[in-house]
């Protein structure tokens, strides 16, 4: 197995496919067609900096006078940023800021492979949007 370094990850990454997978093979595509870009950049003497945002696709209009509208586009997507380090295998994201309120200050460890210019970050932490869990959340970028 290849050891990942920083410098591999050090750049501009544009979503190719993101997923819920089930132990049995199923999948659900929770923003259905999905696009974002996730950012990995190195810094001197200290962890790099990391940028991600994903968001659906097909979002509707945007009625900033209706909760309705405004709970849809929240539910669409999600952004954060912060600090990044590899370990053993894993990326761990200190998160600083983050459009889910309650990640802000916590570390998003994400499994982590490098297959070409392919990059897949997977996870068993279960997600704000289907909280029950018992699924792995993939998502996959390209450079």
């Amino acid at each position: 197995m290849t050891t990942i370094t920083t410098e591999a990850l050090n750049g501009s990454w544009a979503l190719v496919h993101f997923v819920y997978r089930w132990p049995d093979g199923r999948e659900l595509a929770p923003l259905g067609q999905a696009s974002g870009q996730l950012l990995y950049l190195l810094e001197d003497d200290a962890p790099g900096r990391m940028a991600v945002q994903v968001v659906a696709s097909e979002r509707p209009s945007l009625d900033p006078d209706s909760e309705a509208s405004l709970a849809a586009h929240f539910r669409s997507g999600f952004a954060y940023g912060g600090r990044w380090s590899l370990h053993k295998g894993m990326v761990h994201h200190q998160v600083e800021i983050a459009s889910i309120p309650s990640w802000e200050g916590s570390q998003l460890a994400r499994r982590i492979q490098l297959v070409d210019d392919r990059l897949i970050l997977s996870t068993d932490e279960p997600s704000p949007q289907l909280p029950q869990g018992g699924y792995e959340t993939v998502l996959e970028w390209q450079r």
